[in-house]
């Protein structure tokens, strides 16, 4: 069987601090943040401090002039420039994380708002507003409608550090925006910066413009469409919930008290600074949920639970640690979850969308229950109209980000929910006796197939991560990854024909795969093996031999 955790392998040696308590000297400058975020001028003429949308929208930094007061201005007024072309003409369901440049990029939002006379849907309580909720409140306010429908904005910078600030754009359908409609609101915010763009005034028309939305208690009250909340509330789990101090915490507690969910809570208060996070496998300060190290404390203390849930400060990723058997990896968790749904619902057989560099596993589920797969470029774009149309009743991706429709087939969010997720591993405990990680290794012995996969993250300049977007066949200059004869070589998806961003290097017994990081300066090498856990460690070293080498001869 395979790793019961799937470990982040690195080009060196894991930092010493991973797993460890954060150090006070780690700790955020909330105030340097702030004057940062305020009072810095973006210098156009600089690439990295250019609006620039990647997998899930623009990301960056007030304190290196990528992230600040005009970006968001300019990316918020662009949106109200073009929205009505992409179909919108109704309110705007805004929501926001817990990093603390989500709540300066908020308050900035809800002013150009207020500025263009838009309607702002902003939570009733003011609270925090996960991704997840505001995908399904789009959703929810446009069924049955044909004009006037609205969109979201999601100010989140997803599981990246406390320094941290983003924001995207959810159009009608409810889904993270496609590359169409990104590309054109990159255009026009760049358009605004270069000629000066200035934001309108502070506190401008703001309370004529909100609108009190029920983000939440709506959300709670529907989950009994989507995951069978009786069977988990018979089943007297005891579940420890780590909300992760992210924009979900309420919403647990709101569960757990509606459908009489046995749970304790651990780091479920508001700290912008994060400090009760600990180190990630590579010493930075991440809210990774599905890494062994961001999970280290809850994994040890979380042995006398049932399951241990967390999400991260959006709540669009999840990370379930099946109690005394450890950590369940993100691929292994998919393939548990997708087996399941397409088992226990009635849903007509429709597909299951998974991106080029998830398991493959999941294409022998798909066979199993005669699905269809949609393979697709990685980000969760590309399953939005998938979903909305109903296409698939189950879309995931490698890095702990899924969504699946109602009980009955219909669409439930177009964007990642990891709260449905870790309420679907309580499903499976509940229903079938088993632990995520149990039922995964009995559907492996089922299927007489097993996953074993790795990632290796190393470092590269912008340069660089521009020629692995954009390695072709014609660069891979052997036949052979390692031992093994090549079998493939795809730079596009099977799905639709799109670029992946990188390249995919598939033999008989497994594959890899090269991407640059949307978000950070380097490159991630992804392996998977069929056979065994050191097979797939070997593809990864032979990967990178290859992949450097192609990266040498490209220049």
């Amino acid at each position: 069987m395979p790793e019961r955790d799937e470990r982040i392998v690195e080009s060196v040696s894991v930092h010493p601090l991973a797993g460890q308590r954060v150090r006070a000297c780690d700790y955020p400058d909330l105030e340097q943040i702030k004057k940062a975020y305020n009072e810095t001028i973006p210098c156009i003429d600089e690439p990295a401090q250019r609006v620039s949308f990647g997998t899930s929208g623009h990301r960056g930094k007030a304190m290196d002039g990528s992230f600040t007061a005009l970006h968001v201005g300019a990316v918020v007024q662009a949106i109200c420039n073009l929205r009505q072309s992409f179909g919108a003409a109704g309110p705007v369901f805004v929501g926001a994380d817990t990093h603390y440049l989500s709540q300066l990029a908020y308050q900035t939002t809800l002013n150009v708002l207020a500025y263009n006379q838009i309607a702002a849907c902003t939570d009733c309580e003011g609270d925090f507003v996960p991704t997840p909720s505001v995908s399904r409140a789009v959703l929810r306010y446009n069924e049955n409608r044909s004009e006037k429908r609205g969109d979201g904005i999601i100010i989140t910078p997803s599981h990246n550090p406390p320094d941290c600030g983003g924001i995207k754009y959810n159009p009608v359908s409810g889904g993270p925006a496609d590359s169409t409609i990104t590309k054109a609101v990159e255009k026009e915010a760049n358009r605004l910066l270069e000629t000066g763009y200035t934001l309108p005034e502070a506190e401008t028309r703001q309370g004529e413009s909100r609108i009190p939305y029920d983000y939440k208690g709506l959300y709670v009250e529907e989950l009994s469409q989507v995951i069978d909340m009786e069977s988990i509330a018979r089943a007297d789990l005891h579940i420890l919930v780590n909300a992760l101090g992210g924009s979900g915490m309420n919403y647990w507690h709101a569960v757990c008290e509606k459908y009489h969910i046995n749970a304790d809570f651990i780091n479920d208060s508001y700290d912008p600074r994060f400090t009760f996070m600990t180190y990630d496998a590579d010493g930075k300060v991440r809210m990774d949920c599905s890494s062994p190290y961001v999970m280290a404390g809850v994994i040890k203390d979380g042995r006398s639970y049932d399951l241990v849930l967390a999400n991260d400060p959006d709540y669009d990723r999840f990370g379930v640690v099946c109690g005394p058997e450890g950590m369940i990896g993100a691929n292994a968790f998919l393939t548990a979850c997708a087996h399941y749904l397409g088992t226990h619902r009635d849903f007509a057989k429709t597909g299951i969308g998974k991106t080029v560099v998830t398991t493959e596993l999941l294409k022998v589920v798909a066979e199993e229950l005669r699905a269809d797969v949609y393979e697709v470029p990685v980000g969760f774009k590309y399953f939005a109209d998938l979903l909305y149309e109903e296409k698939v009743f189950f879309a995931g991706e490698e890095s702990a980000g899924a969504s699946f429709t109602k009980r009955d087939g219909s669409v439930w969010t177009t964007d990642k929910d990891g709260i449905i997720m870790c309420l679907l591993a309580a499903e499976i405990k509940a229903v079938t006796g088993l632990s995520p990680l149990s039922y995964y290794e009995k559907v492996c012995k089922q299927l007489s197939r097993a996953t074993y996969t790795k990632r290796c993250d190393t470092a590269v300049s912008k340069e660089e991560k521009i020629r692995i977007a954009a390695l072709d066949k014609s660069d891979i200059g052997a036949d052979k990854l390692g031992n093994a004869t090549i079998t493939d070589i795809e730079t596009r998806s099977a799905y639709e024909n799109l670029p992946i961003g990188g390249i995919k290097i598939s033999t008989a017994d497994g594959w890899i795969a090269a991407r640059p990081s949307g978000t950070e300066d380097l490159y991630k090498l992804y392996s998977e093996s069929y056979r065994s856990d050191e097979e797939a460690e070997s593809l990864l070293q032979d990967g990178k031999v290859l992949i450097d080498e192609a990266l040498r001869d490209k220049k």
